[in-house]
C-alpha cells in the first residue's frame, strides 16, 4: 500500500505552517508543505527541519491551473492517492489599506474560492476512502446572514449546486465592478463574501460526495478562531485584540484545532459538510 500522505496548502507561515509542524508530529504519512514563492517555503521548510521534523516542500500557486497540476502529478506518481487535504492559502489584508474594492474581490476570490475550488476540483479523484478535505475560513464573518436582498434569496444553500455556487460567484465580481454589490445585499467586505461562499462550498461539496464509492469522505470548512496570523490583520482593533475585544491565540493553538478535524479517525461519520470551530459544529447562517 502507497504511503499516506497530507498536503497543507499556503503553509509558509502563520496557521498554515502551524498545522504542517503539528501533522509532522501527530500524522502516520508524509506532510507537504505548499507555498505560492519557493524561497519562502524553503525558509519555512528549514525551520521545521531545525526543530526535527521533515515535511516535504513543494511550490504550489492556487490561483495557476498549471501549478496545480505539477502538485497533482507529482502527489499521483509518488502516493498514488491523498488522505488529508487542507486549504489553508488565502489573501490577507492590513486593517484600513487602500486597495479599490474592485481589487481587493479579484484578490479575495482569485485566492480564497476559485483557488480553493480548483484545487479541490483536481484533487478530488485523488481521495482516498476515509480521506479528510478541510477548508479554512472565517466563521464569525462568513455567514449567511450577512446577506440581505436579491443575494439572500438566491443563497440556498441546500438546493444549490457547485455550479450555482460558481455563477453567484461571478455575478457578486460584476457587481462590485459595476458598483451595485449593496443594492443586490452583498456586505460591504470582499473578504466576507468569500468566507461566507468558502463555508457553503464545504456544504455542496459534501453533498456530491455522499454516493461517492470511496467510502466516508469527510469535507468540512474550518474557522480556527481568531489567531495571531495574517489572516486576521484586517479585523483587529488598535488595541491589538480582535472584534468584540478577543484575545487572539497562537497559530500553534489554532492548528491543533484543524488537525484534529484533519484527521478524524476512519469510520466516523460527522462532522461532514459543516462549519467547524474549536472541534464544536457551529451554525453558519447566524
Amino acid at each position: 500500500m502507497s504511503r499516506r500522505v497530507a498536503i497543507v496548502t499556503g503553509a509558509n507561515r502563520g496557521i498554515g505552517l502551524a498545522i504542517v509542524r503539528n501533522l509532522c508530529k501527530n500524522f502516520s504519512g508524509d506532510v507537504i508543505l505548499t507555498s505560492r514563492m519557493t524561497s519562502k517555503g524553503k525558509q519555512a521548510l528549514q525551520i521545521l527541519q531545525k526543530e526535527g521534523l521533515n515535511p516535504i516542500f513543494h511550490e504550489l500557486d492556487i490561483t495557476q491551473s498549471a501549478s496545480i497540476w505539477m502538485l497533482r502529478e507529482y502527489i499521483e506518481e509518488r502516493y498514488g492517492g491523498v488522505d488529508i487535504l487542507v486549504n489553508n492559502a488565502a489573501v490577507s489584508f492590513d486593517k484600513g489599506e487602500k486597495v479599490p474594492i474592485f481589487r481587493k474581490a479579484q484578490l479575495c476570490f482569485e485566492n480564497d474560492f476559485f483557488g480553493t475550488l480548483n484545487v479541490i476540483k483536481l484533487f478530488s479523484p485523488l481521495l482516498r476512502p476515509h480521506a479528510r478535505v478541510v477548508i479554512m475560513t472565517n466563521g464569525y464573518i462568513g455567514i449567511s446572514s450577512a446577506l440581505t436582498g436579491d443575494a439572500k434569496a438566491r443563497f440556498n444553500v441546500e438546493s444549490m449546486s457547485l455550479y450555482d455556487l460558481e455563477v453567484l460567484a461571478n455575478e457578486y465580481l460584476k457587481a462590485v465592478k459595476y458598483g451595485t454589490y449593496q443594492k443586490f445585499g452583498w456586505p460591504e467586505s470582499p473578504s466576507q463574501c468569500a468566507k461566507l461562499l468558502l463555508v457553503a462550498m464545504a456544504k455542496i461539496l459534501s453533498k456530491t460526495m455522499e454516493k461517492d464509492q470511496r467510502r466516508n469522505l469527510l469535507i468540512n470548512a474550518c474557522c480556527p478562531g481568531w489567531t495571531r496570523s495574517g489572516g486576521s490583520r484586517e479585523y483587529l482593533d488598535d488595541d491589538g485584540t480582535a472584534v468584540g475585544g478577543v484575545v487572539l491565540q497562537e497559530p500553534d493553538t489554532a492548528a491543533s484545532d484543524v488537525v484534529w478535524l484533519a484527521t478524524i479517525p476512519s469510520g466516523t461519520a460527522t462532522p461532514c459538510g459543516n462549519l467547524v470551530r474549536h472541534k464544536k459544529v457551529v451554525k453558519a447562517s447566524t
